[in-house]
């Protein structure tokens, strides 16, 4: 058997194995349940729907092989979804976020990426133990005037979801792995399972809120640290069209994550990729403004492969497609 097998590989062994009777999986009006055959690996993965536009996934599996999965469009609009991994982890390539990125065992991944591709690489003989949500923007649109009080990220996602390119990364706190493993231990059944799994579910969503809202009194940078986080700028800038992972940036300039987030929003009152992809589409629209070079021209100057996806950004960021900047011209 392949050392690494893509997502239509693992369909293929999953009908035989199900054709032999060698799966176990059921489904019930609000769960379903899988159990991986033997010869992909062990382990289950277990959908919850909790209620309309509300869902839980839950996985604890270990693969045999390298499994590579790949997603050909994300929906538009997309359901926040909140990733935690307990072990485990996973490799991720999405053509709206530019860069590579390696999803690892103690962090929280939230993201909403509507209209991308997406490959995700799952090394083999590894623990995967994780908890998934997934929220649709019109659930939390029943807060209504208290929409505000809600992290500007995510408010911005659910205001305008079909618009939204969010992903954002945090470390598991002590409480939310609490939160977490009651979730896998849950010995209850029928509505009380439900009624359980919805309230850990929210209260899990409640800590993901307060952990991204603004600190109140950030640190202040002492000027090495400044020199640094400028020395990342222009890093970013430099590598636009490749640019490092934030883990890979923060250890080029000797800062660890979290300082060197905190120092692009006390200096440049932005994220660090928010920065990055700022700079980008400045440099896509200057180019287009000259008039010498056509829209594909410039989403490849930028980084960006897929057109579609360079004019939804630069849309996003001005207000206009890139066409009718570079129309002006003629």
């Amino acid at each position: 058997m392949a050392n690494v097998l893509t997502g239509s590989e693992v369909n293929e062994i999953l009908q035989a194995s199900r054709a032999n009777g060698e799966v176990c999986d059921y489904a019930t009006q609000t769960e379903r349940f899988f159990e991986l055959p033997s010869s992909l690996g062990r382990g289950y993965w277990r959908h919850v729907q909790l209620r309309p536009g509300l869902q839980l996934s839950l996985s604890d599996l270990e693969k045999r092989q390298t499994h590579r999965h790949r997603i050909q469009q994300h929906p538009n609009p997309m359901p926040l979804t909140f990733s935690y991994y307990l072990s485990g982890g996973c490799q991720v390539e999405n053509d709206g976020l530019k860069m590579p990125l390696e999803e690892v065992a103690g962090n929280s991944y939230l993201y909403c990426l509507p209209e991308t591709a997406e490959i995700e690489q799952y090394q083999a003989d590894q623990r995967i133990h994780n908890v998934c949500v997934r929220v649709h923007p019109e659930l939390l649109l029943m807060l209504g005037d208290r929409l505000h009080e809600l992290p500007p990220a995510i408010r911005n996602s659910i205001e305008q979801p079909k618009q939204a390119m969010l992903y954002s990364v945090n470390r598991i706190t002590p409480t939310q792995r609490q939160v977490l493993k009651q979730i896998f231990q849950c010995a209850y059944q029928g509505i009380t399972r439900q009624f359980y799994l919805e309230a850990k579910v929210l209260e899990l969503l409640a800590l993901h809120f307060d952990q991204m809202q603004p600190a109140a009194n950030p640190r202040p940078l002492i000027a090495n640290d400044i020199d640094r986080i400028y020395q990342a700028r222009e890093i970013l800038v430099r590598e636009m069209t490749c640019p490092p992972s934030l883990t890979e940036l923060a250890r080029q300039v000797q800062l660890n994550e979290r300082k060197l987030k905190e120092g692009f929003q006390q200096i440049f009152k932005t994220t660090v990729f928010g920065y990055l992809q700022k700079y980008r589409m400045q440099q896509a629209r200057e180019l287009l403004i000259d008039g010498s070079t056509t829209v594909q021209e410039a989403a490849s100057y930028v980084g960006y492969a897929s057109r579609s996806s360079f004019v939804a950004a630069f849309k996003k960021q001005f207000g206009v497609t890139p066409s009718s900047c570079y129309q002006q011209q003629f």
